[in-house]
């Protein structure tokens, strides 16, 4: 997706996960990455040109890539080692924002060479492509902060999450609560204080109906039984992202 103000890549553990998964792609890191760049980087570019499409399908991955099986190992060293490059011309985004089709594309009526066009778009154009590198290498760190907070967190971490995640999404006001919030989730969930495991004991405790729902009218205001089933719906979404990620390890 094209970089705009406040736009972040939060959910790319999740995009490597659902491309692991994936039969057609599972295994080959190298094409996981390029899917990964037509997809998510530059997913807007993409939707605006066929041939940006066509170009990340042609576009040669790194060979480090070849060593692995999955993107959630990435060496962060080895990424912006590639990614920065040794020049902006050969950093990963230079390589895509610098050619023929991408400034056709976006910078149509201009001359598509870097040299060519004038210097107010040159100094633009360098600034776009340091940024998109830095904002690369940045998601895939902070993929690496989820995966550790994943491998360390507690139920009652993750309801709380979730349940934060539900208001985001949803945008729907949440009740005063009379107690905290924490010794409410341990009352609906007595296993609370253990590591989420996404085992088949815990699953079936988290994921029960009638604690969901509970869980839902104690936090967030309900005005219609169908607001509790759409929450609800949200929820299982939410869990069940966070389950693939715990049996991820």
């Amino acid at each position: 997706m094209a970089e705009k103000k406040g736009e972040s890549y939060n959910n790319l553990i999740d995009i490597c996960i659902e491309f692991e998964l994936d039969p057609n792609l599972g295994g080959n890191s190298g094409d996981m990455f390029k899917k990964l760049l037509a997809d998510y980087f530059f997913k807007n570019e993409c939707a605006v040109s066929k041939q940006m499409e066509q170009f990340f399908e042609n576009f040669e991955a790194p060979d480090f890539l070849n060593e692995m099986n999955n993107l959630l190992d990435i060496e962060i060293s080895k990424l912006a080692e590639y990614v920065n490059g040794e020049t902006i011309n050969d950093s990963l985004a230079g390589k895509i924002m610098l050619s023929k089709v991408y400034l056709k594309n976006f910078y149509p009526g201009q001359n598509p060479s870097f040299g060519a066009l004038p210097e107010d778009i040159k100094f633009e154009l360098v600034d776009k492509i340091k940024e998109k590198n830095s904002t690369i290498i940045a998601a895939f760190e902070k993929m690496k902060k989820d995966r550790e907070a994943d491998k360390n967190r507690k139920i009652i971490t993750l309801i709380s999450l979730i349940i934060k995640n539900l208001y985001i999404k949803t945008g729907r006001p949440l009740n005063k609560l009379h107690e905290p919030a924490e010794k409410i989730i341990r009352e609906i969930f007595p296993n609370a204080d253990e590591k989420f495991l996404a085992n088949q004991k815990q699953l079936a405790d988290i994921n029960d109906d009638t604690k969901i729902k509970e869980l839902i009218k104690t936090f967030f205001m309900i005005k219609q039984y169908k607001d509790i089933e759409e929450i609800g719906e949200l929820y299982k979404k939410e869990l069940d992202r966070y389950k693939r990620r715990a049996l991820r390890f």
